[in-house]
């Protein structure tokens, strides 16, 4: 992982954050529709999520996390610091939301108290799209990819850390709760992780133009719409707006991360590379965040949703808020692994396990 890599896939993983963001706030009741075009390309940075994903997966469990505890750990702390936050946020600002404008969190609540607490005890435990199960924290819709992202952690882990029966009977039985929606999109996820496994087999001199052919492919495409030549089929097993075209979009983002892990890549000046890395040092935040701020932002200032001053208000409130938010919470992952490192050698026997050695040890 070069410092030039891990900027440009800095880039694309805010780029695809913001791009979720502008997505979401598109929707009529919320931005009146300004930057409706963006709509389409929301399941594309989703994609490029799972991508990136994989590919940054393979490289830390080669690079760092060799051993199933200490990815176990750092695994947890990523997902539920931001997670945990974001449930609360969520419960709260579609309390005070539906309070002040309850005719715009029409869509986003449930009339059912108990599918409203299911959503957030399935979600915890990342279950909310197993099966033919579609269920939210609060309707807070972006979650719907980490149930995928969760399990794609767990089967790949039992995939390298564990052999013989232990490996076949944990995987088939994540397998087994995860269920065929997330198996489904699994092939993308390891696609990032063929990418990070293939970098090194492609020559060099390929790198700039595969990264040119790929990057006018995926972008011809969505300029094309290309997901409309596509059959999408619905079913309650099936991922939500699936089609084969997210194959095609996932193979190609995997080609544009392995051309830019062998191109020549040119490096902005400092004060440019420290934007955009403190940016993304926001982005799992900025992910996850950013849906209730925008209801809850379009409810509490006042005027039509297509008005000037409301759309650049709740724009610009809900990007910074949840930047800001994601900038103070996200490093506390650090915190919740010490934490949850702690509560693992409280419970675990008087010989602690190598991945508790080495804590120790550093």
């Amino acid at each position: 992982m070069t410092l030039a890599l891990s900027f440009y896939l800095d880039l694309l993983r805010f780029g695809a954050a913001l791009t979720v963001f502008v997505s979401h706030y598109a929707a009529g009741r919320i931005g009146g529709g300004l930057f409706w075009q963006a709509g389409s390309y929301s399941r594309t940075a989703v994609l490029a999520f799972f991508v990136l994903s994989g590919f940054v997966i393979a490289w830390v469990t080669e690079a760092r996390e060799d051993r199933l505890g200490d990815y176990a750990l750092s695994r947890a702390a990523r997902l539920y610091s931001v997670v945990i936050p974001a449930f609360i946020l969520t419960a709260v600002l579609n309390r005070l939301g539906s309070a002040i404008d309850p005719r715009l969190y029409a869509p986003v609540l449930s009339d059912n108290t108990f599918h409203a607490f299911a959503g957030y005890a399935l979600s915890a435990l990342f279950l909310g799209e197993s099966w033919a199960l579609a269920i939210l924290p609060g309707r807070n819709v972006p979650f719907w990819s980490l149930n995928y992202e969760a399990w794609y952690y767990i089967l790949f882990a039992a995939a390298i850390f564990l052999r013989g029966r232990r490996r076949n009977a944990v995987l088939a039985g994540a397998a087994l709760l995860a269920g065929p929606k997330i198996l489904l999109l699994f092939p993308i996820w390891l696609l990032g992780v063929g990418a990070w496994r293939w970098r090194a087999r492609l020559p060099s001199r390929w790198g700039e133009p595969l990264l040119v052919a790929a990057l006018t492919a995926l972008l011809g495409l969505e300029a094309m719409g290309g997901q409309d030549l596509f059959w999408h089929p619905e079913a309650n097993w099936l991922p939500p707006s699936y089609s084969a075209y997210d194959y095609v979009i996932g193979a190609l983002i995997a080609l544009v991360i392995l051309a830019l892990a062998n191109a020549k890549l040119p490096m902005p000046g400092s004060r440019w590379e420290g934007l955009v890395r403190w940016l993304a040092g926001t982005s799992f935040g900025l992910y996850l965040l950013h849906y209730p701020l925008l209801n809850f932002l379009a409810a509490m200032i006042p005027g039509p949703a297509d008005d000037a001053i409301h759309r650049i208000l709740v724009f610009v409130l809900a990007l910074g808020m949840a930047v800001a938010l994601a900038r103070f919470i996200e490093p506390r992952k650090a915190v919740l692994r010490r934490g949850l490192l702690r509560g693992f050698e409280a419970v675990s026997s008087k010989h602690p396990t190598p991945a508790i050695e080495r804590q120790r040890a550093l």
